[in-house]
């Protein structure tokens, strides 16, 4: 990385860390301030890496022509298996490198993600983390002790899976918010992508039980973060010994992620069940969506007002376009997700996924993986980004 790419990141990355931090959930959003940094990331970003320099220049898009957020040029998310995406071109520079499952894929195209700068990556998770899932979310407040409560956590720790983005985020808001008697009771990758199968010893039942009494005993609410696979194993696991284990009250439950590798199973048959043997109606558990290629998160309860919708924080924004000419479609209608995150400021901030849904009010419906095979504008926006990865007609 250049002394000149270098400081521009460090400066950028600063002012994004305050920006993060001062956030105030329910105050206006500040649409200039989004879109002056929206495109100085954009800046860094076609100044600091030459494939999306050249992705950029042939799609028409350059500092001097793109004078709104939204024209800036997506990324992929299948160019994060092949193209190298970090500010500088030094893969060395990375603090960390996030890579995606492989589950539809095979692990041989797992999609990567490297990290310039892991503490903005907290800095951008915390807040609204503590706004939407933490029982009682208060101020914002700087002190460390403040806000902090039992968490449970049914994945593994990171130094067992240390490029996976949701370890890290357990293990950083444990960090952050956990009180005394918070843990995992989850041992190894196999705790990450569950399918029905023997768990293997992944997963410490007996533990996760003690945890669980030992939180009723202090009469503290308990924050349970696992994959909603490992949520159906424990709630089946207790159904196969006829017994129930109930959540101290004020409890909540974060699930990440959905039922793939379990056909026939729903999301509502997970709520029924975290109900039936956990004792926490469906108000109390909160649906996570994260990617890989994406350092913000979104957060949907699972009941009452709102119910289904992804919500974010400001520095998060989400459209959905047309599958063949990737424009935007009218409020409410489907098309694919493409987000624009500015906590990526170190690598490309604009991801357009393959992820069909519907965005109102700045919320995201997300209505699951488009079938066959990939449409046809992320097809083409991919085989533009291969060759200027390769320089082709340079």
């Amino acid at each position: 990385m250049t002394t000149d790419h270098l400081a521009a990141f460090r400066s950028l990355a600063a002012d994004l860390r305050s920006a993060f931090a001062q956030w105030r959930p329910g105050e206006p959003r500040d649409e200039g301030r989004f879109r002056d940094r929206a495109l100085r990331c954009f800046r860094l970003q076609y100044r600091g890496i030459g494939a999306y320099r050249r992705y950029c220049d042939r799609r028409g898009g350059t500092p001097e022509s793109v004078g709104d957020w939204r024209d800036v040029p997506p990324v992929p998310t299948a160019a994060f298996r092949s193209v190298p995406l970090l500010v500088g071109d030094d893969p060395g520079a990375a603090e960390v490198e996030f890579r995606t499952s492989g589950t539809s894929r095979g692990a041989s195209e797992r999609g990567r993600h490297p990290v310039l700068d892991s503490g903005l990556y907290r800095a951008s998770l915390e807040p609204p983390f503590r706004h939407f899932v933490l029982p009682d979310p208060g101020g914002p407040g700087d002190g460390p002790e403040e806000h902090r409560v039992r968490i449970l956590s049914l994945l593994p720790p990171v130094e067992e899976a240390p490029d996976s983005s949701l370890c890290w985020m357990a293990d950083a808001v444990m960090e952050r918010f956990g009180s005394d008697g918070s843990a995992t009771v989850a041992r190894g990758r196999a705790a990450l992508a569950r399918a029905g199968s023997d768990p293997g010893g992944a997963l410490d039942w007996e533990a996760a039980r003690a945890r669980v009494e030992e939180a009723r005993r202090a009469s503290e609410p308990l924050v349970v973060l696992a994959t909603t696979l490992a949520v159906a194993e424990w709630t089946e696991h207790l159904a196969a010994g006829g017994r129930r284990l109930e959540l101290p009250s004020g409890s909540r439950l974060m699930d990440t992620g959905g039922a793939k590798g379990r056909e026939g199973l729903g999301r509502s048959d997970v709520l029924e069940a975290v109900e039936e043997r956990l004792g926490l109606p469906p108000r109390s558990v909160i649906n996570e969506f994260g990617m890989t290629e994406l350092l913000s998160q979104r957060y949907a309860p699972s009941a009452g007002p709102g119910a289904g919708w992804l919500e974010g924080p400001p520095w998060l924004r989400t459209r959905a376009l047309d599958p063949v000419t990737l424009e935007e479609v009218p409020e409410g209608e489907v098309g694919l997700l493409c987000h624009h995150d500015l906590a990526n400021a170190g690598s490309v901030s604009v991801v357009l996924t393959e992820d069909r849904g519907r965005v109102r009010d700045g919320r995201v419906q997300h209505l699951g993986r488009s079938a066959g095979s990939p449409p046809r504008g992320c097809s083409l926006a991919t085989a533009e980004l291969l060759d200027a990865r390769d320089g082709a007609g340079e």
